[in-house]
């Protein structure tokens, strides 16, 4: 007993050492919470003091930034002041060499000169020395001048004399002028090194001001540096635990790529289909057009046929009229013939007609079957193309079809695209939710406070990338929807060619209706007319090119007196220059003799070169450039002399040509106008393409009739001729038979009937030329009529070419909004790559953050077991505790006991749920994410 009552001492001891530490920690932990929260307080201070820091040391950075900007601008201009410096003294060098070789050439050549020259020059170099002595000597040059003037008067009589002094006088008063500029120039130069002094003084007080200035501000800014590099490094030691955490945002990313992924499939296969569409839509189009324009040229092709065989068909229609005629008549000639029983002369007519009848009806056989078929191979054609129109409306109807189905799946795609733009609305609210519970969660912890700005920010970068995306999808949806307004404006654009293909049937109706109508007209009289007209555009374009080429020479004359205007400018420029460079030669050497007698001013005088310099070298340049002018002024004159002359050689040959062709114009009408009158006399109505043939034809058959009529008159004067030699048979006969005589006397008879009825032919055929005369007449009117219809087709058919060129420059226009497009496909594939890239660097991210998520979750769960092991060995501490005991001890210390013990298991257990808690609470995303995959 005395034992167990020494180890239950122990063990009160024991648990009285444990209340005693417990107590403790409860202190300590109480000051650990109060010290925590004080720490939050400071670091909630410390970051305040971290933010305004940072954004003084933005504020500062822009201010070093520029001040190094202003820094680098200065060094800049005083690296080019050197360089200026050091280029403008070898110039000066240079110049220096150059003005004294010239210098030398030129007393080379003045020393050719004259006294009087020499006086003049020695008393310009006393004036460039001392100006206020250059008025007297001028006075003295003119004194001098005046004298010369008299020797001038009185050496007259010699010619080579007077020559020398015209030319003397003439150089004087050059030199006196260019004196007189010099002086100008001198004064102008001096103004302007006074206020380029003026100007150096102030850039050189500017610059050392700002150069003491610069000097402080950088002692300054290397302070500030320092401090702001001492703040940084602290800051960078926070920063750093920040970007642990940085990588929970992978797992939005991730989810993100999906939804975009597929969103960019969606666009694609938008894209693919809108193309497809488009280059189907554009496949018909050029067929369409194909076919158009072989509708056209068949057209084209058939009316050439038509015009080609129309006349033909018109010509056989006309002989075979013709032709019946004159059976009919040589029916009543064979009848008259026979009833005359005129045998002996007869028989040979007859015979010639008879062949004459059967050529006729050979003739009318093979015109009728050739008329047939012509008229069977227009037949199948005029059938193929109303074939080809129906199949063309048909294919138009199925491409409406398929436009009214790829609408309906663009309207579907629209739909579509909405209904995911709403569930990317409800991802980023929930995202929005999750990112804020997170951060309300870990907004007691130290260490998790910048870590949460960062993920602000994080989360700031994705909503403005989801903007981006949401704007790419909108940037679709206003692509897809101009695209739409395309496909209606091409169903508008095919509904019209529809209608112009109706208009153009309704006109091939009306070119067949106005066929039969031209059918009736001359081709001759279209053809002269085609011909003056030719004749008189040949005219008015000679006349055109006579003007042009009158507007041409007059302009090149402009031109030729102007460029010699121009070199005069330039040749006067050009001179004043040359005096200008002598004057600063010389200005030159001046400044050289001051250099060496005023070695103290050598710093102005060096300004004073330089600027002297600079204005010799743009002056030499001026010169240089005004003679490479002139030297191309002059080839430019030249090349235009000849082009003048080239000019003016064509000008005399195109009169020549219009002389020419007016006299052929004037020929030309004159045969209109006689053929006009022969026109309106003529016969038969005739097509527009079948009157050349007509006109052949009754020509023709004038002469064959006028051939008859004179065969006939040889016939008659035949006859009298036998008749007569008869009636000398007959008379010298009349002893031998009566018999012969009354024969002869009959067959006289026979012939004077013959000849009546002759006449009587002749009088009717002339009968018939009146008629056909008066009908050629009504023919012309007709022909005026269908040349206004003809003219009212040439203005649909403009008009419809009008339409066809409007209808080209919108298919333009569509292609270049398609050039458009692909280049906003390239520039959306471009984003795309770069949109990867970041989301393979975010994946990278995600991964190393779920790999630092599993070690700390690893951490958090032996933490747990080891508390759990702890639980463990405290139960079986306190039911070892209980057993020994027993009984006989007082429930007190028992319930004391239970009570500790309990509160150390509820200590314990809740140290471990509040660590089980905040391991749990480490990864909220990823729950959330797999609920929502």
């Amino acid at each position: 007993m005395g034992d167990v009552y020494k180890e239950l001492d122990d063990v009160k001891a024991q648990i009285e050492r444990l209340k005693s530490e417990v107590r403790v920690k409860t202190e300590l932990s109480e000051g650990l919470k109060k010290a925590h929260s004080e720490q939050l307080i400071k670091y909630q201070e410390a970051k305040q003091e971290t933010e305004k820091q940072a954004q003084e040391l933005i504020i500062k950075l822009e201010e070093i930034s520029q001040a190094k900007q202003v820094s680098e601008t200065l060094q800049s201009c005083l690296r080019e002041k050197e360089s200026s410096l050091r280029h403008l003294t070898s110039l000066h060098e240079k110049l220096r060499v150059d003005s004294e070789n010239k210098l030398y050439k030129l007393e080379g050549e003045n020393k050719e000169l004259a006294f009087a020259l020499d006086e003049v020059t020695e008393r310009n170099k006393e004036l460039e020395q001392n100006f206020c002595a250059s008025i007297k000597e001028i006075e003295g040059l003119k004194r001098l001048l005046s004298t010369s003037e008299r020797n001038c008067f009185e050496a007259e009589q010699k010619a080579q004399e007077a020559k020398e002094l015209r030319h003397r006088d003439d150089i004087i008063l050059e030199l006196e002028e260019e004196n007189r500029n010099a002086h100008d120039q001198l004064k102008w130069k001096k103004e302007q090194f006074r206020h380029l002094e003026e100007a150096h003084r102030r850039l050189q007080d500017q610059f050392q001001l700002s150069k003491e200035e610069w000097e402080r501000e950088k002692s300054a800014l290397v302070e500030e540096i320092s401090l702001l590099q001492t703040s940084l490094d602290s800051q960078t030691r926070i920063l750093e635990g920040v970007q642990k955490r940085l990588e929970m945002c992978n797992q939005v990313l991730a989810h993100e790529e999906s939804r975009r992924k597929f969103l960019e499939i969606e666009v694609s296969e938008f894209k693919s289909r809108y193309e497809n569409v488009f280059v189907q839509c554009e496949q018909e189009r050029s067929k369409f057009e194909s076919l158009t324009v072989q509708r056209d040229e068949e057209i084209a092709k058939l009316r050439n046929s038509l015009s080609t065989k129309e006349p033909f068909t018109k010509e056989m229609e006309f002989r075979i009229v013709h032709l019946e005629q004159e059976n009919q008549e040589l029916r009543e000639s064979l009848k008259e013939l026979q009833e005359a029983q005129i045998r002996n002369y007869g028989s040979t007519a007859l015979t010639k007609l008879r062949n004459k009848l059967r050529g006729l009806e050979q003739v009318h056989s093979n015109c009728s079957t050739i008329l047939k078929a012509k008229e069977s191979e227009l037949s199948f054609q005029i059938e193929k193309l109303k074939g080809d129109i129906s199949r063309h409306n048909s294919e138009l109807k199925g491409k409406e079809k398929q436009i009214q189905e790829l609408q309906m799946e663009l309207e579907s795609y629209h739909s579509m695209i909405e209904v995911l733009k709403e569930e990317i609305s409800v991802v980023l609210t929930i995202y929005k939710s999750e990112f804020s519970e997170a951060y309300s969660k870990r907004s007691d912890a130290k260490t998790e406070m910048p870590l949460c700005n960062r993920m602000d920010d994080k989360i700031s970068l994705l909503t403005t990338q989801l903007e981006m995306k949401s704007s790419d999808l909108r940037n679709v949806h206003l692509q897809l929807e101009q695209e739409h307004e395309k496909v209606k404006e091409l169903m508008k654009r095919v509904r019209s060619l529809e209608l112009t293909d109706q208009q153009q049937v309704i006109m091939e109706e009306e070119i067949q209706q106005h066929k039969m109508m031209l059918e009736e007209s001359s081709a001759h009289q279209l053809y002269m007319e085609e011909k003056f007209l030719r004749m008189e555009g040949e005219k008015r374009d000679v006349s055109e090119a006579l003007e042009k080429t009158n507007l041409e020479l007059a302009k090149k004359i402009i031109e030729v007196s102007q460029l010699k205007y121009e070199l005069q400018n330039l040749e006067s420029s050009a001179e004043s220059l040359k005096v200008c460079c002598e004057e600063n030669q010389e200005k030159c050497r001046q400044m050289e003799n001051s250099l060496l007698a005023q070695s103290e001013n050598e710093e102005v005088l060096k300004h004073e070169k330089e600027s002297h310099i600079t204005i010799i070298k743009e002056q030499n340049n001026k010169v240089e450039v005004l003679h490479q002018q002139i030297v191309l002024l002059e080839a430019k004159v030249a090349a235009k002399r000849v082009e003048v002359e080239a000019l003016t050689q064509d000008k005399e040959d195109l009169i020549k040509n219009v002389k020419e062709k007016d006299s052929c114009i004037v020929n030309l009408q004159k045969d209109i106008t006689w053929m006009k009158q022969e026109s309106m006399k003529r016969e038969a109505e005739a097509a527009i393409l079948a009157g050349i043939d007509a006109e052949k034809s009754v020509g023709q058959e004038k002469e064959r009739l006028f051939k008859v009529i004179n065969e006939k008159d040889q016939n008659i004067k035949n006859l009298q001729v036998l008749a007569s030699s008869l009636e000398e048979d007959l008379t010298s006969a009349f002893v031998l038979s009566f018999s012969e005589v009354v024969e002869n006397l009959l067959t006289t008879e026979a012939l004077k009937k013959a000849k009546h009825m002759t006449e009587l032919v002749i009088e009717e055929k002339n009968k018939k030329i009146v008629d056909l005369e008066k009908e050629v007449s009504g023919l012309g009117q007709r022909l005026i009529h269908q040349k206004e219809a003809l003219f009212t087709q040439k203005q649909q058919e403009e008009e419809l070419q009008a339409l066809l060129e409007a209808n080209e420059v919108e298919n333009d226009k569509l292609m270049g909004e398609h050039r458009r497009l692909e280049g906003i496909v390239k520039q959306l594939e471009f984003e795309k790559g770069v949109l990867l890239q970041d989301t393979t660097k975010l994946s990278k991210e995600r991964e190393e953050l779920l790999v630092h998520m599993e070690k700390f979750c690893d951490h958090i769960g032996e933490f747990t077991c080891d508390d759990v092991k702890m639980m463990n060995f405290l139960e079986t501490m306190l039911q070892r505790s209980k057993l020994e005991v027993g009984p006989a001890m007082n429930f007190t210390v028992d319930d004391e006991l239970y009570d500790f013990s309990e509160e150390n298991a509820n200590a314990s257990f809740s140290a471990s749920a509040t660590k089980l808690d905040t391991s749990a609470g480490r990864s909220p995303l990823r729950e959330v994410n797999q609920r929502q995959l």
